[in-house]
């Protein structure tokens, strides 16, 4: 693990393999260990796997507001303590949110897109709603009781075996969980999907009950040449219940549209 001081934050993040930088960004709730299933695609990729502030090791100062915005001016902020002027951009649920802002405030820093189980607009009437279950379901709620309903909540598969792999990838603490949540709802990227020229994957889950895939097709008909692919039988984190799939998926799109696109252009 890794630290690099980035506005004003000491900044943990993972690193390892090489070739061409690949941000993996977590979503909601979640930390850096929450990407270790595909810790295999170092074989290919510079991985750059950070904890967003208020989550895993990254804290967050007293005081100071969490936005979707911060969020991604931490990720630049890190790529640019790296020397990184550009990188294959990943994310789950709220990372993938956070990559729609990169991508809106730092275009120029997104080589490709890779936006899972993601979302790009709330409406106003669903915000309130989310917001009142939400407060009421876990505002009383210990640790150990908010993952394990979280776990299940993410997941078609509730078998203990699949259980015991998504416990890991919770952040140990829950400091930046309710400014990040209520964050995520004020957004609206629908006009910048449009404007996305960069090669975009979509990765909808057939049983997500939290981002449904109607969220991921949406998304899909608004980025002009994205391809939009549905990983069966998976619930909200297909990354680690159909890891293989997930990976091979991801693999493929890289290696064979992102690179041979860059490949044909260079030439």
């Amino acid at each position: 693990m890794y630290q690099a001081f980035v506005n004003g934050i000491n900044l943990h993040y993972d690193r390892l393999g090489s070739g061409e930088p690949l941000v993996l960004i977590h979503g909601l709730g979640e930390r850096k260990e929450g990407w270790k299933f595909q810790h295999e695609l170092a074989e290919h990729f510079d991985l750059i796997i950070p904890d967003l502030r208020g989550f895993g090791k990254t804290e967050c100062p007293e005081g100071e507001e969490i936005t979707i915005n911060v969020f991604a001016k931490d990720v630049v902020g890190l790529l640019d303590h790296l020397g990184i002027k550009e990188a294959h951009i990943c994310g789950l649920s709220m990372g993938g949110i956070v990559s729609q802002e990169i991508y809106q405030i730092h275009p120029e820093k997104v080589k490709s897109f890779i936006l899972a189980s993601s979302i790009s607009y709330v409406p106003n009437w669903l915000e309130k709603l989310l917001l009142f279950i939400r407060e009421k379901r876990y505002q009383n709620m210990t640790y150990n009781q908010y993952t394990s309903k979280a776990t299940l909540s993410c997941l078609y598969d509730h078998s203990d075996e699949t259980v015991q792999k998504v416990i890991p990838a919770w952040s140990e603490h829950l400091d930046g969980f309710l400014p990040a949540w209520k964050a995520t709802l004020k957004i609206d990227y629908r006009e910048t999907l449009k404007k996305i020229d960069v090669p975009t994957l979509i990765i909808a889950c057939q049983n997500d009950k939290i981002l449904p895939t109607f969220c991921q097709k949406q998304m899909h008909k608004l980025i002009p040449n994205s391809k939009l692919h549905m990983i069966k039988k998976a619930g909200h984190v297909g990354k680690i219940e159909k890891a293989e799939e997930f990976n091979t998926v991801v693999l493929d799109f890289l290696l064979e549209d992102v690179m041979k696109s860059s490949n044909v252009f260079s030439a």
